[in-house]
């Protein structure tokens, strides 16, 4: 079973709000529910709710709602048109973030009784309540700052370091040595991870359910962690000029579009996003770009030791490239990242289980 202590604790505590403010009866059906129709939002659970005419269902994505960008990647992931509708539950939702779910078409409902919800007969809007003491503290946070975004993102590429030493974590993730014991301490407490018995004398870890850990840090990514990359943008003379550029020269790796095509074989990039390990001067002088805040050439700081964390020639990891991807409302950045979760990242966390 998938889901932690942490996400049965919400939704338990979300139904019963839900119950107290409006009379409903709702249950939870399954958890982990597995759908016929492929998207890299992995519900929680699948719940039945009596309705005022009959009994609805639907699906429910546990989730902090605490930035807009969240919102909009989910909608963006599970469509309006999805069946079954799909549910934010979350620990509070804030006034405004329940009118820009209201105007994305898009449920919740949180732990204070504040909910957004439809189905036949069924139209309820409540906002304005205020925060349960139970969730007053809100989350620990450790795994969701920069520099924990850093590690989390080292421990996903390469799970194999989760059972070596503190000191060759924070290499890897390039973070402080004190960064990793907090953090490890969180995903144990969170559910995220765990000691794993393998033998009579040794206990090694791993990730139980790294699926879900994946959406949290590729929700957050584009609004913690990038902005501190010290993004600059170009553009570039002419077009196509990706085409058959190897950055491994430049010590830079492509990520976004660029890195979808290489991968994919997919999507004819219209963009450029580039991580460099240096201030990637001689790449910018050769293909003579030129500064423009509106330009189509990103080019980032890389955040990790790439010398320890695997890549696919002179492409970000397939992590990364789908952040990047998702983080975009184009819906052929979308289709693309999916394909990505898909062929890359899915059978490489399956083989983590």
């Amino acid at each position: 079973m998938g889901e932690t202590t942490r996400e049965r604790t919400v939704l338990e505590r979300v139904l019963e709000a839900l119950g107290r403010e409006t009379g409903l009866t709702a249950r939870v059906l399954r958890w982990q529910p597995v759908f016929d129709w492929h998207t890299p939002v992995r519900p929680d659970a699948l719940v039945e709710i009596d309705g005022p005419k009959h009994t609805e269902q639907y699906a429910v994505e546990v989730k902090n709602v605490d930035r807009f960008e969240t919102l909009q990647q989910v909608r963006a992931l599970w469509p309006r048109q999805a069946k079954p509708p799909l549910i934010i539950a979350a620990p509070y939702v804030t006034a405004q973030a329940a009118q820009r779910c209201r105007e994305m078409d898009l449920y919740f409902a949180d732990t204070a009784g504040n909910v957004f919800l439809q189905g036949e007969g069924l139209h309820l809007y409540v906002t304005g309540r205020r925060k349960t003491a139970e969730f007053e503290a809100g989350e620990e946070g450790k795994i969701t700052n920069p520099a924990g975004l850093k590690l989390v993102f080292t421990l996903l590429c390469k799970p194999d370091l989760l059972n070596g030493t503190y000191r060759e974590i924070a290499a890897a993730a390039r973070v402080a040595l004190g960064t990793v014991g907090p953090v490890m301490k969180e995903l144990e407490t969170r559910g995220q991870l765990a000691p794993v018995p393998q033998g009579a004398r040794t206990r090694r870890r791993k990730f139980l359910y790294a699926p879900r850990l994946v959406q949290e840090w590729v929700a957050v990514y584009p609004t913690i962690l990038r902005p501190k990359l010290n993004r600059r943008r170009f553009r570039a003379p002419q077009t196509g000029w990706t085409k058959g550029l190897d950055l491994r020269a430049y010590h830079a790796l492509w990520g976004g579009e660029v890195a979808a095509n290489r991968l994919l074989h997919h999507l004819e990039p219209q963009t450029a996003t580039i991580y460099a390990q240096d201030t990637a001067k001689r790449l910018i002088a050769e293909q003579r770009m030129r500064a423009d805040p509106t330009g189509d050439v990103e080019i980032l700081d890389v955040f990790w030791n790439a010398d320890e964390v695997p890549a696919v020639d002179d492409v970000v990891p397939p992590l990364l490239a789908y952040a990047d991807l998702t983080g975009t409302t184009d819906g052929r950045n979308l289709e693309a990242a999916n394909m990505i979760y898909e062929r890359l990242l899915e059978p490489a966390l399956r083989n983590q289980a």
